[in-house]
């Protein structure tokens, strides 16, 4: 873990759990990585009250830019670069959420789903659509907010 990734007092890491570069881990976030490695791309950010939890067999990778919102849950999945897991929304073990995908808040990804890139996801794996462009920058716009916030939060 690099001296530009910033996890909040309060945040636990438990086993094999790696943050790349301006990567941030925000209040009450539970991570586990007892069972298999949890590994994070830059810039990453997973916000308050989240649950990262590798499981038997079902290692979890969070791509880069990646922004998990308040109270998600990630267990044993794949969140490909610059997507969005909303508010509440949970990835099940062996899902896989394609690039610029955005699972909605309070949605669910069941086990072994696959999302294809540029996917909305609602309910209960039920794809809506492709994501717009303006869908694409408000991820980036949040994921860079995240970097600024992580930074903030490492000066003080």
């Amino acid at each position: 873990m690099g001296s530009d990734v910033y996890v909040a007092p309060g945040a636990r890491l438990i086993g094999d759990v790696r943050l790349a570069s301006e990567s941030s881990v925000f209040h009450g976030t539970l991570l586990r990585g007892e069972s298999a490695p949890i590994e994070f791309g830059a810039q990453a950010n997973i916000q308050d009250n989240c649950v990262v939890e590798a499981t038997p067999g079902h290692p979890v990778r969070i791509g880069a830019r990646v922004s998990l919102g308040h109270n998600a849950r990630v267990y044993g999945a794949t969140i490909e670069d610059h997507s969005l897991i909303a508010i509440g929304a949970t990835v099940l073990p062996g899902a896989r959420v394609g690039t610029r995908s955005i699972v909605a808040a309070n949605a669910t990804v069941p086990e072994n789903m696959q999302v294809p890139p540029r996917t909305l996801v609602i309910g209960h794996g039920r794809i809506l659509r492709q994501v717009t462009e303006a869908e694409i920058e408000r991820i980036e716009h949040g994921a860079d907010e995240y970097v600024r916030l992580g930074r903030d939060y490492l000066r003080t």
